[in-house]
Order: structure tokens, then C-alpha cells, then sequence
């Protein structure tokens, strides 16, 4: 991992920025690059977290690079930290996510790294933010949430034929893959080891594309959690269940965790003590609503506490967040204005 620490301010605060969902293909729209300005401006970040899906395209490093630099310039230019998971759409490029990652590492301030080998996905890292008294006081947990269903099939040796969606879902009945078993031991051992290492619990914060099941329980019952946002699409989680939910509980450490995926929905709210919300999908070139486009403050405190608030782009740029149609493959439908 890059020799870059991070700290907490002085003021016992850590800022972070998470936006995901750049869906940025060969011609995507110049307002992308103008909304993050918008969003690393406005909170003036000490990290910034990409949430997954941001569909590069390309066949080298070279060019995924330079791809990612362009979208991120904003970041880049201001030497800012950043990290990142990949999404399910990620895995539908003309490239490997591995490729990905490793164009990644040649840019500035990245921190992520592709993970044990023997652990699924690419992307399951763990950053830690350093205390005034120099020892780790919060740790950032990446983690890969894979594609759809297929994964299942190929990770677990199973027939083609095996049905994970079944007429009468638990959740959405979505197609989607989540984090792995596997993954959820790496977590809950990885954490342990670092709790040893330092001598005592270390919060943590987690980040991955798929949103975990749990978290379409809570957007059915947003009155118990203290739901706050909007939810205009179902939460398209995974029917399986990985157990890194209950892994989270049973450690005790994390204390967010959050999500991109959801371009319609921007909400979060708290379920057994975990917050988790989206980052409300930063992408021009995709399904999305005007009016809810943008990112998620995070600020983490040095005594564990943990704040976030959605950043819309039509509150920081006005009309000038509003989508160009000639840059959008989606139809009026999803044209949504707030004059």
C-alpha cells in the first residue's frame, strides 16, 4: 500500500466523499467531471471512496489510466487520497477488474490494492486512519460485491441450471451477487488481527458496490430505522446471504456501512446500530433522477461516532447539474427536473 497515511484533523473529524455509479463509456457526459468538481469542493474531503460501476473501457492499463484520471482530475489535482471497489458493471467491460485495479495504483493517492489471493474478488483492502496519538483510530474496509448470480455458479462449482431466484423472493428477487463467505471470515479475521495488534476495538467503516440484504429490510421498514432519503427503485440485493451483516454485529467494529448501485435511491438509515446508506450515484449516462444525483458525506470521529448526509448536485450547481438528454441512452422516463 502507497506510503500515504491518513489522519484525523485536529479537530477530532475525518472527511470523506463517497460517489460511485461514473457508468463513464467511450462518449460520456461532460457534466460528470463538473459534478465531482462540484462534490470535492463543497466538502473539501480527506478521502474520497468510489463506490463501484465506473465502466472504463479500454484494453490496457495505459488507457484505463487515463480514462480514470480524466474523471478524477478533481481529485487528482487537489492530491487527495482516494480509494475504490468495483460493481456489477465493472465486470462487463472489455477488460478484467484486475487490469482495473493495477491502472489504479499507477495514478496519485491511491490507496486500494487487489487483496489476498486467496480470498474472492479483486479490491478487498482494508485503510486505516491514524489517531492523534499515531495509532490506527478508525479502519476503512473495501470490499468486492462481485456481479450477478453467475458468480455463485462459477465460485461454487454449481450447474448452470441451479435457480437462485425463485417466484417468491425473500428481498427483490434481483439477479445480483453480493460479498462472499470467504470475504466475511477475511473481514471478521482481519479485524480481530488488528484489534490484537493494537489492543483494543478500532472502529471501522465499510464500502462496497451490492448492497447487502439487510439493507432492503430496512428501506421496508423506514420508520423503525430512521430511514431519512428518498427510495425510488427497490433495493437490488443479493438472495443470498453472505453472513457479512452478522459478522459486522458480531464483531461490533463497524459502525457504517455504505453502498453505491441505486441510482433512485439515496436513502440510509440505521438497523441494529450500523448505519448504512447509498452515495445517490454521481453518473450522467445511466438511469437517474436530476433531482437526487450526487454523493454522500461521511465524517467519522476520533471517539467512534459517525455522521453522513446525502450532497445533491442540483443544491451545489443548480440548472447546470440538470442532464443534457443528448448525452442519454435511458428515454424521458428517467428525465426527472426540479426547476
Amino acid at each position: 500500500m502507497p506510503n500515504q497515511t491518513l489522519r484525523f484533523r485536529k479537530d477530532g473529524s475525518f472527511h470523506i466523499l463517497m460517489i460511485s455509479d461514473f457508468h463513464a463509456g467511450a462518449a460520456c457526459s461532460p457534466k460528470l467531471i463538473d459534478g465531482v468538481e462540484a462534490l470535492v469542493k463543497h466538502t473539501s474531503p480527506d478521502l474520497v471512496l468510489v463506490g463501484g460501476d465506473q465502466c472504463l473501457r479500454g484494453e490496457t492499463t495505459e488507457e484505463l489510466a487515463s480514462y480514470m484520471a480524466r474523471i478524477m482530475e478533481p481529485v487528482l489535482s487537489r492530491s487527495l487520497p482516494w480509494a475504490a471497489v468495483f460493481g456489477n458493471h465493472d465486470r462487463e467491460t472489455d477488460h478484467p477488474v484486475e487490469l482495473e485495479m493495477e491502472a489504479y495504483k499507477t495514478l496519485p493517492g491511491f490507496l486500494g490494492e487487489a487483496g489476498p489471493e486467496e480470498v474472492s474478488g479483486c479490491g478487498n483492502y482494508c485503510v486505516p486512519v491514524f489517531g492523534a496519538d499515531g495509532s490506527p483510530a478508525y479502519h476503512i474496509f473495501a470490499l468486492d460485491s462481485f456481479s450477478e448470480v453467475r458468480d455463485f455458479r462459477r465460485n461454487f462449482g454449481l450447474p448452470e441450471t441451479t435457480r437462485f431466484q425463485l417466484p417468491r423472493p425473500m428481498c427483490s428477487g434481483s439477479c445480483q451477487s453480493t460479498v462472499m463467505f470467504d470475504q466475511a471470515m477475511w473481514y471478521y479475521s482481519e479485524s480481530l488481527r488488528r484489534e490484537n495488534e493494537a489492543g483494543k476495538k478500532i472502529p471501522a467503516l465499510m464500502m462496497m458496490h451490492v448492497p447487502l440484504p439487510e439493507m432492503w429490510l430496512m428501506g421496508e421498514n423506514p420508520e423503525e430505522c430512521e430511514v431519512r432519503g428518498n427510495k425510488r427503485e427497490a433495493v437490488c440485493c443479493s438472495e443470498l446471504n453472505s453472513g457479512m451483516f452478522m459478522a459486522c454485529l458480531q464483531r461490533g467494529d463497524v459502525k457504517g456501512i455504505f453502498f453505491g448501485h441505486e441510482h433512485l435511491c439515496d436513502f440510509d438509515g440505521t438497523y441494529c446500530g450500523i448505519r448504512m446508506g447509498y452515495d445517490g450515484a454521481v453518473g450522467y449516462d445511466m438511469s437517474a433522477h436530476d433531482d437526487l444525483r450526487g454523493g454522500r458525506e461521511i465524517l467519522l470521529f476520533e471517539d467512534g461516532d459517525i455522521e453522513t448526509r446525502a450532497v445533491k448536485l442540483i443544491d451545489l450547481m443548480g440548472l447546470a447539474a440538470v442532464r443534457d438528454p443528448a448525452y442519454f441512452e435511458g428515454g424521458s422516463m428517467y428525465h426527472f427536473r426540479v426547476l
